[in-house]
């Protein structure tokens, strides 16, 4: 590539960059298949010479990656996978070779960067990108493996773009392309704000410590990427928006909520102003609803994509349907109708590619709710049929669980569906979506009617069976004390979460403090200890809250939020294996944080002058991603 072609490439780079924009448009708005027929002969018209850099390719691998990120299907992760590969590969091809001194002097060094074409630079760029986005993909098999595979990406990607970056620091601010300066912004943004959501124990595990992980300073790149415009400022507010409004429903915490929501709202602002009547906004704005407790506009919200995105069967991305058919039968759940979502799960135990087990599993579970015993059977004797044995080497976590439930609690037999654990499965499928925190008050005292009710059912049928067993001598005291009391630890846990959204702490105690290893015994629902725990812990985070508002000289008495340290430890340290071990390590992890920022702790991989050192960076050179302190640490 010589550098008289300079001038040529940079401009033709820029338009790619633009006609890709339009279909990325066209994907955000609804037109799936007409932004990936665009894509297509694109590459087949402006690809055809080996010499072009193969931006199309990487926009159709990046289409790819958000179909594969929406219908988390197998299938799709390997189609975009593949996809990823093929661009990063032609992007290679436009890079100049390193010897082996080069390469092990640069790796310990920052590289000497000569004068570099826009060209290539754009394709440092996609390869960088297609490897980290790559890594993401692996995030999604959520086992060891497919997390040790994703930190070498992650590893050789952060290499990418730190040369990337020095490449832009080098430049003088006329020769940028928005395009290439907003991938760097938010390669360094993405990285940040993922790393920093991972578990300390998974870090140590993917031996990634070493990884600067300053969540506000990622966040702040990415938005700066999204504020900058370019090819990737609608990927970078999709991020935000991911993070905002999807995230909190797994790892985040109740306290952090209002932030989230205003967050979210300001990036809807401005993608609104970009992207109106855009599908991927529609979406947004009903989970955003939801969070805001606001379950009748979350639903409306999604009708609308349900009436509004038409697509065929014939279509590729006719699965992506999937996503709004479940968002609606989980809002019928939230609203606690069970009869008016049974339509949804039947719809995707039929047609999912994901995992019709546990679709059948989730309809029979709001026929149990809605008082259908023998339909319910029936449907929960289909789960196991149904499974789809392993994807990637493992067992899908939802599908452990919903198998595991209807085996150890006999619901494909309708004496199992009229026990407590028919009786309430619903609502333990929502305190485990994490869900309360995004019910309204009403709907929380009908969870807690709902599991009083249970509860009642379950004393009247032990007093019944105590009577048959009087004047037994039989059953010695340690005896008694090994009987099992998972039913009694569920309704007690369900009871105390709701009992502390509902603000009623006290009550809330009481009902978690059942649940501890050493006074309750557990034999299947092993869940529950741990998560207890954790939910004890998020109790003394807001009595700490609390107390600090009403008295601000008790703002620096941390009593309340140690012991919340030592309940966090507990949740962490819990020995047995228990389905959806990761999102609770991912919630801890989240808590943690939160008791950090408390108490004014500094996080172990996050150096509060970041914040500082990183403005700084940007204002000595205009227009280069203010991400020195990140690419240096490296």
């Amino acid at each position: 590539m010589g550098s008289n072609m300079g001038d040529e490439e940079h401009v033709s780079v820029d338009e790619a960059c633009e006609e890709a924009e339009e279909a990325l448009k066209l994907f955000l708005q609804g037109k799936f298949d007409e932004a990936e027929a665009f894509v297509e002969e694109r590459v087949r018209t402006r690809e055809r010479d080996p010499e072009v850099v193969p931006i199309f390719t990487h926009c159709h691998a990046v289409i790819l990656f958000a179909k594969a990120g929406i219908t988390g299907t197998e299938e799709d992760r390997k189609q975009a996978m593949e996809m990823l590969k093929e661009a990063a590969a032609k992007a290679r091809e436009h890079i100049p070779k390193q010897g082996w001194v080069s390469w092990g002097m640069g790796y310990f060094s920052s590289p000497k960067v000569q004068e570099i074409t826009e060209e290539e630079l754009s394709c440092r760029i996609i390869e960088a990108e297609s490897t980290y986005l790559s890594a993401i993909l692996c995030f999604f098999e959520e086992s060891m493996a497919a997390f040790f595979r994703a930190a070498l990406l992650t590893r050789t990607a952060i290499g990418g773009y730190r040369h990337c970056h020095s490449i832009l620091k080098s430049q003088q601010a006329g020769s940028r392309s928005k395009h290439n300066v907003g991938a760097v912004k938010l390669g360094f943004g993405g990285f940040s704000l993922a790393i920093s959501l991972l578990p300390p124990r998974v870090l140590r595990l993917l031996s990634v410590l070493g990884f600067p992980c300053d969540r506000a300073a990622g966040l702040d790149s990415i938005d700066q990427c999204l504020q900058g415009g370019g090819l990737r400022a609608p990927v970078g507010g999709v991020l935000l928006l991911s993070y905002h409004v999807i995230l909190p429903s797994f790892f985040s915490i109740p306290q952090e909520r209002e932030e989230h929501i205003a967050s979210a709202e300001r990036v809807l602002d401005i993608l609104q102003t970009n992207f109106p009547d855009s599908f991927f906004l529609s979406f947004y704005k009903g989970r955003l609803e939801r969070l805001q407790r606001n379950l009748t506009g979350s639903y409306e919200s999604f009708q609308k994509l349900e009436k509004g995105l038409n697509l065929t069967t014939d279509s590729k991305f006719f699965k992506l349907r999937h996503a709004w058919v479940y968002e609606l039968g989980l809002s019928h759940m939230l609203q606690l109708e069970w009869q008016a979502a049974e339509k949804f799960w039947e719809e995707l135990e039929q047609d999912s590619v994901w995992s019709k087990a546990f679709f059948a599993y989730l309809h029979g579970v709001c026929l149990a709710m809605s008082g259908e015993p023998k339909a319910a059977a029936l449907r929960f004797g289909k789960v196991h049929g149904l499974m789809r044995g392993t994807i990637s080497g493992r067992v899908l976590a939802e599908e452990q669980y919903a198998l595991r439930k209807v085996k150890d609690h006999a619901l494909d037999t309708e004496e199992g569906v009229k026990g407590l654990q028919g009786q309430i499965c619903g609502v333990e499928f929502l305190y485990l979506w994490n869900s309360f925190p995004q019910m309204p008050a009403a709907k929380l005292e009908g969870i807690l009617h709902i599991v009083e009710e249970a509860e009642t059912r379950l004393n009247a049928q032990k007093y019944e069976g105590s009577g048959d067993e009087k004047g037994s001598e039989d059953l010695s005291e340690d005896d008694e004390e090994e009987t099992p009391e998972d039913e009694h630890a569920l309704c007690n846990l369900i009871k105390g979460t709701a009992l502390r959204e509902l603000g009623k702490l006290d009550e809330a105690r009481i009902s978690l403090e059942f649940v501890r290893e050493t006074t309750c015994y557990v034999q299947t629902e092993l869940f529950l200890i741990p998560m207890a725990a954790y939910e004890r812990a998020l109790l003394l985070i807001i009595q700490h809250t609390q107390r600090a508002s009403h008295d601000a000289s008790r703002a620096s008495d941390f009593d309340l939020l140690l012991e919340a340290k030592k309940e966090l430890a507990l949740a962490e340290g819990f020995k047995q294996d228990f389905n959806f071990l990761w999102r609770l390590l991912g919630r801890v992890h989240a808590a943690r944080g939160a008791i950090q920022n408390l108490m004014g702790e500094e996080r172990s991989t996050t150096v509060e002058a970041n914040g500082e050192e990183w403005k700084d960076s940007e204002e000595n050179v205009e227009g280069a991603p203010s991400s020195d302190i990140f690419f240096d640490a490296l």
